[in-house]
């Protein structure tokens, strides 16, 4: 199989651009590999900021007729004992989020580029030729010999790609996230259904992920000692009971499923090469505080879009490291951010979660 571009990861980023590159009849194969288990729901929010990129990319209506709901604001306790009501309906030109079905959204993404998939389930081999192509193996009980001009990392945290090609990444923290799904409560305090609250050892966040079912999850260090409590669903009221208000949502189910994985902020030391490039989490990961998580997979993949013309059609030697050089510069900016909303918070700032901010 011949292609102008091998995408590995069929996440929201390595989704995105294949669409993109769809349009643009830029001949493209999406590489992944196949999971036995059904995703994990999180529910994740997009902000109004993000519903202007979805215009751009001309997918917007596609999310909103597969998100769960529209959002109008969030409450938040983060820096004093008060509660903040963020509306939205100041925000211009959209006055909503949305709390996107990430399963369905991806599933219906799918659905226009799957005569261009193709699945593994052994794991992958890239081998570089002289004259610049790229041939990336996929191995199931026989392999499948793919050559591409340009290669993509979207595998997410993974970064499987840039593993094969020895490149290395700079973590920030070592911020981790344990989420569990609960019933849905109505807090009688409350009126939007997000909530971020900040406490001694990290943040927690309660959001409706359907009509019966909340998710919680909570994010602390590697290491703190909460986080052996909170592998137990029956002891997180009793863990979280300094807490004013994350504390009320939570119940004592033993049923409840946990999910627990990295979520820390981390970027890749070389966002592309002569015929490579790294999208989304592959690239660069942010704390989740930032809600810019998929805004960054989508943003990114426009971005490269318009590097890979250059490419093909111009033959432009700078289109490759102008990428690297703009997402570095994002990546910067973006922590100065972080630390910022961090530093908001100074009622703990000798304990060990909190220190590393001051």
């Amino acid at each position: 199989m011949k292609k102008e571009v091998i995408i590995i990861g069929n996440g929201i980023a390595g989704v995105t651009l294949a669409v993109l590159l769809q349009r643009k009849n830029i001949p493209f194969v999406l590489l992944y590999r196949e999971e036995e288990k059904l995703p994990f729901a999180l529910g994740e929010t997009l902000p109004p900021s993000a519903m202007s990129l979805l215009n751009e990319l001309e997918l917007l209506s596609l999310f909103e007729e597969n998100a769960y709901r529209k959002t109008y604001g969030y409450h938040s306790m983060w820096g004093s004992s008060r509660v903040t009501d963020m509306n939205f309906y100041h925000q211009n030109p959209y006055k909503n989020g949305l709390k996107i079905n990430k399963h369905q959204t991806l599933e219906k993404l799918r659905e226009t580029i799957k005569d261009n998939m193709v699945s593994y389930r052994k794991g992958f081999e890239i081998i570089h030729e002289e004259h610049g192509n790229t041939v990336v193996l996929a191995k199931n009980e026989g392999v499948k010999i793919i050559q591409g001009k340009i290669l993509i990392d979207a595998t997410g945290r993974n970064r499987a790609v840039l593993q094969k090609l020895k490149i290395e990444s700079v973590i920030h923290d070592e911020l981790v996230a344990v989420s569990c799904h609960i019933p849905k409560i109505k807090h009688p305090k409350l009126t939007h259904e997000v909530y971020v609250e900040s406490f001694k050892d990290g943040w927690g966040i309660v959001s409706a992920l359907s009509e019966t079912e909340n998710i919680c999850t909570i994010f602390t260090n590697k290491g703190n000692e909460i986080l052996a409590k909170l592998k137990d669903i029956s002891q997180w009221k009793s863990t979280l009971a300094e807490t004013v208000y994350l504390k009320d949502f939570l119940t004592e189910n033993t049923e409840a499923k946990i999910k627990g994985g990295n979520a820390n902020s981390s970027v890749a030391n070389q966002l592309a090469g002569t015929n490579w490039l790294a999208l989304g989490d592959a690239a660069m990961s942010f704390d989740p505080l930032s809600s810019h998580g998929i805004t960054n997979a989508m943003y990114t993949s426009a971005k490269a879009l318009e590097a890979i013309e250059k490419k093909l059609n111009f033959a432009d030697v700078e289109a490759f490291p102008e990428y690297d050089s703009t997402m570095k510069i994002i990546f910067q900016q973006y922590l100065q951010s972080k630390n910022r909303l961090y530093q908001q918070e100074i009622r703990w700032k000798d304990v060990e979660f909190w220190e590393r901010f001051f």
